[in-house]
């Protein structure tokens, strides 16, 4: 018996949904003697009669009323897989995989996936937390697709798209000392306990540019993984932190926190999002990317809930 092929199944299906081999052809764009030859070559190759005839019908026989229940199963699956790659090709379908390099973020994130994920019904949206700290080899090998950072690593076959930029502050409670200063200075924090995210120092931006430049240590580093204790400690004078002005601006009223500049000059940062240079084709990874600059978010991401 040779290969059953799709075409086969076609056929067998719009001739046993037509009732005529004409009506079939027309469906098919066949002539009704190309059709009739295409069914002869059929019952040929495949070694089995497909349907008897009865004065002028066709009639399917056993082997052919078991093939056009096939037909009536695989074929709407073809039909929905070629849609579905079709989707896939022209970025219209998928998951998109985030990978997160930034503590704070998951508030900043909130915002663009809501939206994103109504203008993009037939895409979904995986966040990978695994990846702190590890995202440009996730990048590398494919176990993400996006990367959020507020340090990107250059790499060749990699671009990172900065989309907004934020200033980092001292956050300190009601009672605090610091509380309505202009600004602070490194020593002014030797005395103080510094609440961080479980993070080695070298990755946290208030002792690579503000406290081991100048010298400084705080009295006692505490760690913390979950932004809202973090700022409860903070709120109740456990200690003092360093985030995202924009953070500290959505949370400031629920926990009565007080920003304070880092330095007569304080500190900018800007986060990004990277990408391989190979992925830069697809259209619903490249929307988030441009989604997540625009200055509509921009904007609202700094406004008070």
């Amino acid at each position: 018996m040779d290969v059953l092929e799709r075409s086969h199944l076609k056929i067998i299906q719009e001739v046993a949904r037509e009732g005529s081999l004409t009506a079939a052809g027309a469906r098919l764009n066949l002539t009704q003697p190309a059709l009739s030859h295409a069914i002869r070559k059929i019952e040929t190759r495949l070694g089995v009669k497909i349907w008897r005839r009865e004065g002028r019908s066709l009639v399917l026989t056993q082997a052919g009323t078991w093939l056009l229940a096939l037909a009536n199963r695989l074929l709407p699956q073809f039909e929905l897989a070629e849609s579905r790659l079709e989707q896939f090709a022209n970025g219209e379908r998928g998951t998109l995989r985030i990978g997160m390099e930034c503590h704070p973020c998951y508030q900043w994130l909130l915002k663009i996936v809501s939206p994103y994920l109504d203008r993009w019904p037939k895409v979904d949206v995986d966040v990978r937390q695994k990846f702190q700290f590890g995202g440009i080899g996730a990048l590398f090998s494919n176990e993400i697709d996006i990367l959020v950072t507020p340090d990107p690593l250059y790499k060749p076959e990699l671009n990172f798209t900065p989309v907004f930029d934020y200033e980092l502050v001292l956050v300190v409670g009601p009672g605090h000392p610091l509380r309505g200063q202009t600004y602070v200075v490194p020593e002014q924090l030797a005395g103080e306990t510094l609440i961080t995210y479980p993070v080695p120092s070298e990755r946290l931006d208030i002792y690579t540019q503000f406290l081991q430049p100048a010298g400084i240590a705080p009295r006692q580093q505490k760690q913390i993984e979950t932004t809202d204790i973090m700022l409860v400690m903070v709120a109740h004078g456990r200690g003092v932190a360093a985030l995202p002005g924009w953070l500290v601006e959505e949370y400031a009223a629920r926990f009565d926190l007080y920003p304070v500049k880092l330095g007569k000059n304080g500190i900018m940062k800007q986060i990004f999002l990277g990408c391989r240079e190979t992925d830069e084709e697809i259209q619903y990874l490249q929307n988030f990317i441009e989604f997540a600059a625009s200055p509509f978010l921009t904007q609202s991401r700094t406004q008070t809930p």
